[in-house]
């Protein structure tokens, strides 16, 4: 369950109404290493609350390492008709009947529902590679699907991750997209020791392809932040209000071939929240960058 308090600038309307259930829903996917606090490498949780009418999620990474989505925490209003809508399909998956071919598989990532209706929960436990299973769930898998696409253009506590060129180099940043204030840690305070856990930009060749030429194999290259100059023993926080942006320079000397590069942060340590304020974690990547012709 999404345990972050709904910000005061979203409205919740009133309870009980006429003709809507109170239920929550929710279902989280999961795999990977445990990095942080009840956070694990790939790691999103959806949340349906009847009573407040609202969609909650929060993402740490995308499943597909897409450039430029945001994580962070995402609400949106759901009409009370939309609420009658999924409570229907949840009752059609018949989640406490589901028996998972692939029960115990060691499969990278799983998805755990839960129902909760009158006081009683129902609960089922997938793996995201079962498709037998997932295919006797379609229509909620495809209703989920698309509420959290519909999350991401409503974010609530969450950051995307910019580069542009420069000339000595390049210009990152960090934007907060929320209504709410948030924190991070410092990029440039990352020491690297993996991609799970570092602050640096990317750099590849990335010459021109023509049709009938073989895969592209992409290099890359980190090209490092500069440190802070006094590096604190504890952890630096870098905190943003709504529309706030973090930005710092990074020098490269472009080689004269066509290349490619992303900013890429990555830090799943620390609480969830830091002093009322929520901390963004997990690994976040700023949309390519092609440099030269």
């Amino acid at each position: 369950m999404i345990k972050i308090p709904v910000s005061s600038q979203l409205p919740v309307p009133p309870w009980p109404r006429l003709g809507v259930d109170d239920y929550t829903f929710a279902v989280r996917s999961f795999g990977g290493q445990a990095l942080g606090i009840d956070l694990k490498e790939f790691d999103w949780s959806l949340q349906v609350d009847s009573r407040a009418a609202l969609v909650s999620v929060e993402l740490s990474r995308s499943d597909a390492d897409m450039p430029g989505t945001p994580i962070g925490l995402f609400r949106y209003p759901i009409a009370d008709a939309q609420l009658h809508e999924f409570e229907a399909l949840i009752a059609d998956a018949k989640l406490g009947d589901i028996r998972p071919a692939m029960q115990g598989h060691p499969g990278y990532t799983e998805r755990i529902y839960t129902f909760t209706k009158d006081g009683r929960s129902t609960h089922a436990t997938i793996n995201n590679s079962d498709e037998a299973t997932n295919n006797t769930i379609a229509p909620l898998r495809t209703r989920i699907n698309q509420m959290l696409g519909a999350s991401f253009t409503k974010p609530e506590r969450a950051v995307k991750a910019g580069i542009t060129r420069s000339s000595d180099g390049f210009e990152i940043s960090i934007e907060n997209i929320g209504i709410e204030k948030v924190c991070f840690s410092d990029p440039r305070w990352i020491a690297t020791d993996g991609p799970l856990h570092r602050a640096t930009v990317l750099v590849s060749a990335f010459p021109e392809t023509k049709p009938g030429d073989p895969p592209l194999v992409l290099d890359w290259h980190p090209v490092p932040l500069e440190t802070l100059p006094h590096p604190p023993e504890h952890e630096p926080l870098i905190t943003l209000d709504p529309h706030g942006v973090w930005k710092a320079d990074v020098r490269w000397k472009f080689p004269g071939n066509r290349s490619l590069a992303f900013f890429t942060w990555a830090n799943y340590k620390g609480q969830p929240m830091v002093d009322h304020v929520y901390r963004i974690r997990g690994r976040l990547d700023s949309p390519r960058l092609t440099v030269g012709k």
